[in-house]
């Protein structure tokens, strides 16, 4: 890079990331169980629930089975969890008065901002790989086009919601508020989506809010594009096609982090948190 300035930025949101990167050094063992109890999840429970559920639905999945369906449901929920906890860190830092500490550091506002969504998104991608390693092992997943764009667009997911946990944090000013706001959130969004079902099973259920609830969440979005990469013949689901979706997923990403950022920056410039 010629640019000293564009090179001297990126090193300082590199730093600012690493930051949240090495907290993962010491969640091996918490890591080990996830992904355990994960494995038994889409082993047993996920097969289980598949069995009770009628093959009629293969008329609303485009023929896709409706365990291969769960499947990447779950781990789209999983991804969405893992990444409100890590951005919820955050609201514990701002108590234990670790982030004014780096406040007082000669880095500038934004900078800081962009790092700490980055180092919490970058840091959720590395916690669920070995679940979509076993999600994409069990769908004989061996496409690198496929699981590349999933990368891709899974950290695009993480960055979105990282950066509304960030504004829900400063939002609130309380720990212990949004510790109650985000355990709610979470539940709802979760099952207002179509991690457990597909879009015209939630439209034939006539509740409109329902529908329209699913239709703007993120996280079917995600699920569904993820659903499309592995499933081509699932784009027949999604009447309004995948470019919507894409088109979607980039500007709730783009659109949270810049907002986080101009946020933050302005909360912390007027004299923090509280």
């Amino acid at each position: 890079m010629k640019n000293p300035d564009l090179r001297n930025n990126l090193k300082i949101i590199l730093l600012v990331a690493s930051w949240d990167l090495m907290k993962l050094k010491n969640q091996k063992v918490f890591l080990a169980m996830r992904i355990a109890w994960f494995t038994l999840q889409v082993l047993v429970f996920a097969r289980a629930i598949s069995y009770i559920v009628s093959q009629g639905i293969l008329a609303y999945t485009g023929g896709v089975d409706y365990y291969y369906f769960y499947l990447l449901g779950i781990y789209t929920s999983l991804l969405y969890s893992t990444s409100i906890s890590r951005g919820y860190v955050v609201a514990d830092e701002f108590d234990d008065g670790i982030v004014e500490y780096h406040l007082s550091l000669p880095i500038k506002r934004s900078l800081f901002a962009v790092g700490r969504v980055l180092g919490c998104s970058l840091s959720t991608i590395i916690f669920t790989l070995p679940m979509m390693a076993v999600v994409y092992a069990i769908l004989k997943v061996s496409n690198f086009l496929s699981i590349l764009l999933s990368l891709i667009f899974a950290l695009l997911f993480s960055i979105g919601i990282v950066g509304f946990v960030l504004l829900l944090v400063f939002a609130v000013r309380s720990a212990d508020l949004t510790d109650i706001l985000v355990g709610a959130i979470d539940a709802l969004l979760v099952r207002l989506s179509t991690v457990f079902y597909p879009l015209p099973v939630i439209e034939a259920t006539g509740i409109a809010p329902y529908y329209v609830a699913a239709l703007m969440n993120p996280i079917s979005h995600l699920s569904d594009f993820l659903r499309v990469l592995v499933f081509p013949e699932y784009y027949l689901v999604l009447r309004q096609g995948i470019v919507p979706t894409i088109v979607y997923m980039v500007a709730f990403s783009m659109g949270f982090l810049v907002i986080a950022i101009e946020y933050y920056e302005r909360k912390l410039e007027a004299g923090g948190w509280k």
